[in-house]
């Protein structure tokens, strides 16, 4: 089979712009879909309210998605926030990168305002400051504290925009991910 990436093109329905699609070239449409074997996955909803973190996440409350987590053997990155904190505002425009949003589909995503969630302030492993953004082991249950952001020497789980968020997802992934 000879798989071709095409950019995407403007129109109702279409990709966004730039994106790319793989076509299968010289094949009839029914071979290049998904066998009994490999059936389609839904694609998750979000049970709890995105707070303006890209509502195309399947976002969980606190309690759900710890439960979720262990259910389903999937690490969980969970986001402490306050709406009336303005560095979390400023986070808000990196969770609508297109990379992160499909990373999340790897992850038990939690989103909690800390006014709303106060268990979350339990979750703090070096101060209650927003926004912090942690990784959990599936397996544990347990927040990996090796899972820090590289660029702070205090505030190990703030991120700022100007951070490589996506990046560290892929390490949790590296170190908690179903393969």
């Amino acid at each position: 089979m000879l798989l071709l990436a095409v950019p995407g093109c403007q129109g109702k329905g279409a990709a966004p712009q730039g994106a790319q699609a793989q076509v299968a070239v010289g094949l009839p449409v029914a071979a290049a879909t998904p066998t009994a074997a490999e059936p389609p996955q839904p694609r998750r909803v979000a049970t709890a309210p995105s707070h303006g973190f890209n509502d195309q996440i399947a976002w969980r409350g606190l309690d759900e998605g710890l439960a979720e987590a262990k259910a389903k053997g999937m690490p969980m990155m969970l986001l402490v926030h306050a709406s009336w904190c303005g560095r979390c505002k400023e986070l808000k425009p990196s969770f609508q990168q297109q990379e992160l949003a499909a990373l999340s589909e790897r992850f038990v995503m939690v989103n909690a305002d800390q006014d709303e969630t106060p268990a979350v302030l339990s979750y703090g492993p070096d101060g209650s400051y927003i926004p912090r953004v942690l990784f959990f082991d599936p397996a544990t249950g347990a927040l990996d504290e090796s899972l820090q952001n590289p660029g702070r020497d205090r505030f190990h789980y703030y991120y700022s925009s100007g951070d490589d968020l996506p990046g560290m997802m892929e390490k949790a992934l590296a170190r908690h991910g179903k393969s």
